[in-house]
């Protein structure tokens, strides 16, 4: 099973280099996107790009295909996220939504200086930036659940290149982010909710989108990556009560490089989901193509359910 595309959907252009891994939700009738813009001018070095440094901006749609950009949203204007704001998150919590990115303090392609970042606002116009989240340690895309679990906050995140779940009692709390990270540090393996499996995933694997709740699980959208670097999109469906229970994984990928925007660009055969929206039972899946575009795959949301349920298999769980 793989998803429907339906194109790109933003593409670079004018003072654009670059727009791809955009954080996607539904406010007030609209789909807004919130994208990975870099500024054109970076150019291509032995570790990867140099002047690369990557705003997050927004866009809005009605019918969730037809976008426009818009303006900067958030800028790298802070030690911690100077050299970069990447790869958002958008999730409405009780009355605000939250926007976890990945905020750098050291140049891109360093391989050093990324951690958590946390946003908030109430209606897309004014930004409240919030500050680092998480371990003092190289950190990335993170989702938070849209709703508490047993008067907790949920939040996968992922580290040593797997996927982990953390938790806070309160909203306070994680926006203090008050939590005893050394101790969780200490019993990671306690904590990881996937780790590699497939051979479509062998080298990591990171969280697509927010959790969406389906009467049969959380569903999460996530990437893999392989042994030639080819990124994929898999999903799981999570425990409703207990989301670090995993109820089935999809085993093939729903979605690979395979259109030229996917498989051509600043980085070459990557499928990156970071957005998504249900309208009608339809899913809208947005991703980055190749670190250039942004690209809208869709699939009912039943049929994507009764695919994962299909793939369980004790010996596989």
């Amino acid at each position: 099973m793989e998803l429907e595309r339906k194109g790109v959907v933003l593409s670079p252009g004018g003072e654009i280099g670059a727009v791809f891994n955009p954080g996607a939700v539904m406010h007030k009738g609209e789909i807004v996107l919130l994208p990975r813009v870099v500024r054109i001018g970076y150019k291509k070095s032995e570790k990867g790009f140099s002047n690369y440094v990557s705003e997050i901006w927004i866009a809005r749609s009605s019918d969730g295909v037809s976008f426009k950009l818009e303006e900067p949203f958030i800028l790298p204007d802070r030690p911690f996220d100077i050299y970069g704001c990447e790869d958002p998150r958008i999730v409405w919590f009780k009355d605000r939504y939250l926007i976890t990115y990945t905020a750098l303090s050291h140049p891109a392609f360093s391989g050093k200086g990324y951690r958590i970042g946390l946003a908030s606002t109430n209606n897309f116009e004014i930004l409240e930036k919030h500050g680092i989240i998480g371990p003092d340690l190289n950190d990335k895309n993170t989702v938070i659940f849209p709703e508490e679990i047993s008067d907790k906050i949920y939040m996968i995140h992922r580290i040593d290149e797997e996927i982990y779940i953390a938790w806070f009692n309160s909203l306070k709390d994680l926006i203090n982010n008050n939590f005893d990270w050394d101790n969780y540090l200490e019993k990671r393996e306690n904590y990881k909710l996937l780790e590699k499996k497939y051979e479509w995933e062998a080298l990591k694997i990171g969280a697509g989108p927010p959790p969406i709740k389906t009467r049969h699980g959380w569903l999460l959208i996530y990437h893999g990556v392989d042994k030639d670097h080819i990124y994929h999109v898999g999903a799981v469906l999570l425990d409703l009560n207990n989301p670090f229970k995993v109820i089935a994984r999809t085993r093939k990928p729903i979605l690979s490089p395979l259109m030229e925007y996917e498989r051509i660009g600043d980085i070459p055969n990557v499928v990156f989901p970071t957005g998504a929206v249900v309208i009608n039972n339809e899913l809208f899946l947005y991703y980055g193509a190749a670190d250039k575009r942004i690209a809208l795959a869709t699939i009912n949301m039943d049929e994507l359910v009764d695919y994962l349920l299909g793939q369980r298999d004790k010996k596989d769980l």
